[in-house]
């Protein structure tokens, strides 16, 4: 049995005025009776140049306490009292003017028929006029005052770039706010319609390009970039500008971040907004379809990929979810931190699997107990200079490991299997991506004969923020003081993020196929030089004075420049516009690359360098190049 909530009372016009804070609304209301007094007074001696009739002025003394009582009675119908008016906005001005309008024309109206008139219509239309700012500055003066020169002193003088809708939101937002210690000055927009016009009272003095002279010019401390999903080239530009001009520079969350709840105005500018790339829109659609109650199994669950393909597949509801990795530390946090206390989905079970995927018999058991739907295959060795040193753990993870997970899945019949691949398999100049060409070509010959498998490779670059990777590499060198180790000033790399990495994978996977290799959009290359020295700048440290900058020399395997695609593969666009799939005419057989990982069995506990040639070969056995392996010379200096 349910019971209604008794209706709220309602209240007359009384409880409407002292609604809220009373205190502050009887203020308001006098406020308001001195305004309306003054204006009236006003209006008598415009009207009569200064000699004001004794019968006119005591006449209009006698009426006055009416006239008050009408404008604080259409002040309470029009919810006047109700404005917060520190944040008052148009709006809000709107229903103050149909307040005094009403008022104005009611008592203008009554006065029209009265023969003998001792308040003159020309006095009721002045007052009017002077009433409505008169009550504007005094519900808005402390935002008014707060924009006195005088009053500003101890602000930061603030440029915002973009008078778009963002900054337009920024602009208000520290207009309304003067506890937040910044002077918006003036606006920087590329769009030629807006410059050199005034957004909510702000000149917008001209284009990007202009923007060290404007910092000049108008002495502005600090920089607001109010530009959503600017592009990373855009802002690099914008934020070597102000970093030359020792000046700071921040970044404006977008309208939408504030309607989700985020009120933060301005926030220190990140990696990810150096690098500028969109946000990834995914077909919601297609990867349900893929995952929704079918039964999932990622290996390497505990690594920077593998956690976030086991968090972002449980948003589409899969029956069940099996995360297998050797380990036992990282399952356990990643199952507590990012599943336990975030709460499972009730639609899935998930299950943890403690295994080295180079143990053939490990695995077997575990896919003839799970029998999965759906396999991604993320377990990997992948530091270069570590792999170039354990060629052997090298070639058992990432190959033979990868072939028992491939085959698993052909005998259990899952329906897809997704190997994630790198941007280092094309054209191999180390062991790492030697080892994940030949898991490829595995990929590429389980293909030709499986039926009921589909298998699949998914490459991409450099993970941004994965263990290991340059970038929390830096980050750490700058926090203990220096010096940031770079390997070469030429050195480039792609990044892409975490996040983004996974959802693209997930998308790849639903266009299935038979032995197809996709390939991820990378972006712009980066020059790592210059990344080390924008982090160190973002930290308002000097590259070369606070942080040292120290050449390392080359690393085995490290090439100058990565390769996203092959000589010999042609790229051909897919559903997706951030996807493309890499066609080649390498045909390849189980039998054939079986035989030649046959052959490096006895190279695996004989001489490394004998090893390390072997793989190579058969990385390069179906690349269709004649020539080796192209790897940084050991005189030229190399990049991490």
């Amino acid at each position: 049995m349910t019971t209604e909530a008794p209706a709220p009372p309602r209240r007359n016009a009384i409880g409407r005025l002292l609604a809220g804070d009373p205190f502050h609304t009887v203020i308001a209301a006098i406020l308001d009776i001195l305004v309306v007094a003054a204006g009236y007074g006003a209006a008598l001696l415009l009207r009569f140049d200064g000699e004001v009739p004794r019968v006119n002025a005591e006449f209009t003394t006698k009426i006055l306490p009416f006239l008050a009582l009408g404008f604080i009675a259409a002040n309470v119908f029009f919810g006047v009292y109700r404005t917060v008016w520190a944040y008052g906005s148009l709006g809000d001005i709107m229903r103050l003017f149909r307040a005094v309008f009403a008022v104005t024309a009611a008592v203008f109206a009554i006065n029209f028929w009265v023969p003998n008139r001792d308040l003159p219509l020309s006095v009721i239309l002045i007052a009017g006029i002077l009433v409505f700012p008169g009550m504007a500055f005094v519900k808005m003066r402390a935002r008014l005052l707060s924009r006195l020169p005088w009053a500003s002193v101890s602000s930061r003088r603030l440029l915002i770039i973009g008078a778009g809708h963002t900054g337009q939101a920024l602009s208000r937002e520290l207009q309304n706010s003067p506890g937040l210690n910044y002077q918006p000055i003036g606006y920087l927009d590329d769009d030629p319609r807006k410059q050199h016009t005034r957004v909510l009272g702000l000149p917008v003095f001209s284009g990007t390009h202009d923007l060290t002279e404007a910092i000049k010019k108008h002495d502005v401390e600090v920089v607001a970039i109010a530009i959503p999903h600017a592009s990373g080239q855009a802002i690099r530009r914008i934020v070597a500008a102000c970093q030359e001009a020792n000046v700071a520079v921040r970044m404006v969350p977008g309208v939408e971040k504030w309607v989700l709840g985020h009120h933060d105005a301005l926030r220190d500018i990140t990696l990810d907004d150096l690098l500028g790339r969109d946000p990834v829109q995914v077909d919601y659609a297609a990867c349900s379809h893929s995952v929704k109650d079918k039964v999932v199994l990622v290996t390497g669950a505990a690594g920077s990929i593998g956690s976030e393909l086991c968090r972002q597949l449980l948003s589409f509801h899969p029956r069940e979810l099996h995360m297998v990795d050797n380990n036992e530390s990282g399952l356990h946090d990643l199952y507590r931190n990012a599943f336990e206390f975030s709460g499972l989905s009730a639609e899935t079970t998930v299950r943890l699997w403690i295994a080295n995927v180079v143990d053939e018999q490990r695995i077997d058991e575990i896919f003839a107990q799970v029998r999965p739907d759906l396999v991604y295959h993320a377990a990997a060795l992948k530091h270069v200079p570590l792999m170039e040193e354990h060629p052997g753990e090298a070639y058992r993870v990432n190959v033979l490991g990868t072939l028992n997970v491939a085959r698993a899945a052909r005998t259990y019949q899952a329906g897809t299997f997704v190997l994630i691949s790198t941007d280092k398999a094309v054209r191999p100049s180390s062991i790492m991506g030697a080892t994940k060409r030949i898991a490829e070509l595995l990929v590429l010959a389980l293909a030709r004969e499986s039926e009921l498998t589909n298998y699949a490779a998914v490459r991409f670059g450099n993970v941004m923020g994965s263990r290991g990777s340059v970038v929390p590499t830096f980050m750490g060198q700058i926090e203990r003081g220096g010096p940031v180790t770079v390997m070469h000033r030429d050195m480039m790399r792609y990044f892409i993020s975490i996040p983004e990495a996974v959802s693209l994978v997930i998308q790849a996977g639903t266009f299935g196929g038979h032995g197809n290799i996709y390939m991820l959009d990378m972006g712009e290359e980066i020059n790592i030089l210059e990344l080390a020295e924008r982090m160190i700048r973002l930290r308002g440290l000097r590259p070369g004075e606070d942080i040292e900058v120290v050449f390392t020399g080359p690393r085995p395997g490290e090439k100058l420049r990565e390769e996203l695609v092959a000589d010999f593969e042609d790229m051909t666009p897919t559903a997706h516009p951030k996807v493309m799939q890499l066609k080649a005419s390498v045909e390849v057989t189980e039998a054939e690359i079986r035989r030649l990982i046959d052959e490096l069995g006895p190279a695996m506990f004989g001489d490394e360098d004998e090893l390390r040639r072997r793989i190579h070969l058969v990385a390069r056995r179906y690349s269709l190049e004649d020539e080796t392996p192209a790897s940084v010379p050991a005189d030229e200096p190399a990049a991490p």
